[in-house]
């Protein structure tokens, strides 16, 4: 950084326009230094019932080796919303919920394979790079009322089946599993 140089006529004017402008520089990289921490801030335990848990090669945890999500905990991540018809539910349907992508994001998880199980011990393994920031979406929620047990729920990896021919694919269908309760990451 080139040095400034300020007429000697009042030293402490000079020296305090040094510090300003040491100050100013400081913040300017302030948040070059802030992004990186905020990206693995730990994870907060589950406040009620958690509805997911992720499991395996995750970097983040808050309940021994696993990472649980609530309701609330799964509402506080950016959300997704499509509208999309299905081959189990009638006509259009607005699903909600974070994109899985930014799930797996939010705990750090490093691999290339994510079984999926659902509640009645049903897996599915779905390769991690079929991801994108929109799809598949954990969705909580379809046409603004919260899934159940009795509607798929209370979470469902839904693809937007509408929007492209890729998405309506026996293999993609395979992965749309419903009453997920647990992600496992594994290496393959």
């Amino acid at each position: 950084m080139t040095d400034l140089h300020f007429p000697q006529k009042n030293s402490a004017i000079n020296a305090l326009r040094r510090r300003c402008i040491g100050l100013l520089a400081g913040l300017a990289l302030a948040p070059a230094l802030v992004a990186p921490a905020l990206a693995g801030d730990p994870l907060a335990a589950a406040t009620s019932e958690p509805l997911l848990t992720v499991i395996g090669e995750i970097a983040q945890t808050n309940a021994g080796a696993s990472a649980q999500f609530d309701r609330d905990m799964l509402d506080a991540l950016p959300q997704v919303s499509f509208e999309t018809s299905t081959q189990w539910t009638d006509g259009i349907n607005r699903f909600a919920g974070p994109s899985l992508k930014t799930v797996l994001e939010r705990v750090g998880a490093k691999g290339g394979v994510i079984k999926a199980k659902a509640a009645n011990d049903y897996v599915v393994e779905i390769p991690m790079d079929i991801l994108s920031d929109d799809a598949p979406i954990v969705a909580s929620s379809v046409n603004g009322e919260p899934l159940s047990l009795r509607t798929k729920g209370p979470l469902w990896i839904v693809f937007p089946y509408d929007k492209s021919e890729m998405y309506r694919r026996g293999e993609v269908y395979s992965y749309s599993i419903w009453q997920l309760v647990e992600l496992n990451i594994t290496a393959r």
